[in-house]
């Protein structure tokens, strides 16, 4: 056998035998049963992170029907709906803004010349206690600009706080408020509230 010959029978036979070493390596595990790959990286198994849950939101409307006695005789009246929306925050309590609209014109026994308030902007907090909710409301636009309401509603709103036992994600409650005017005569209101998880 020629010397060139030889060359190429011993190169195709170490090809060959590199060729079957890989394949072999390939197929197998270097390390015993027991011990870890000290090259290898787990695989992220990470569950998705939850998306924060959306935050409690309560529909809340409230009819008011408020009377103001004069010391000298005579009232005047002025009936409300009051709706709006709170979001629950951190810490047990809710807050927002509702629309306090007058349901029909304020009426008196007498003349007067008062021009009536038809419209309150409000902002309104409830705290929460277990299943019950105490509600507290703030007058903070009013129009007219300038305008008075007749009825006494403008002159009870911060004594309003009514508790409302919400524990099926919904609840009602009525309270009456009287508050003196200042000159021996008194406003009342009487206050039915509702309020509903949305």
């Amino acid at each position: 056998m020629s010397k060139p010959v030889k060359v190429v029978v011993w190169v195709l036979a170490f090809a060959l035998a590199a060729g079957i070493g890989a394949f072999m390596a390939s197929r197998s595990n270097p390390f015993p049963p027991g011990v870890e790959d000290p090259g290898a990286r787990p695989t992220p198994t990470g569950t998705p992170s939850p998306s924060p849950a959306a935050p409690q939101v309560w529909g809340v409307r409230m009819a008011s029907a408020t009377k103001h006695r004069l010391h000298e005789g005579g009232a005047c009246t002025s009936d409300w709906i009051v709706r709006g929306a709170l979001t629950a925050t951190s810490g047990g309590s809710l807050e927002g803004r509702a629309v306090a609209r007058l349901e029909a014109p304020a009426a008196c026994d007498f003349a007067q010349a008062q021009v009536q308030t038809k419209e309150l902007g409000l902002r309104v907090v409830g705290v929460l206690r277990g299943s019950k909710v105490r509600l507290t409301f703030e007058e903070r636009t009013r129009s007219p600009a300038g305008s008075q309401d007749v009825g006494g509603f403008v002159a009870t709103l911060n004594s309003i706080k009514p508790i409302v036992n919400v524990a099926q994600g919904r609840g009602a409650a009525v309270q009456v408020v009287t508050v003196p005017d200042g000159d021996r005569g008194s406003f009342t209101s009487s206050n039915k509230v509702q309020l509903v998880l949305q």
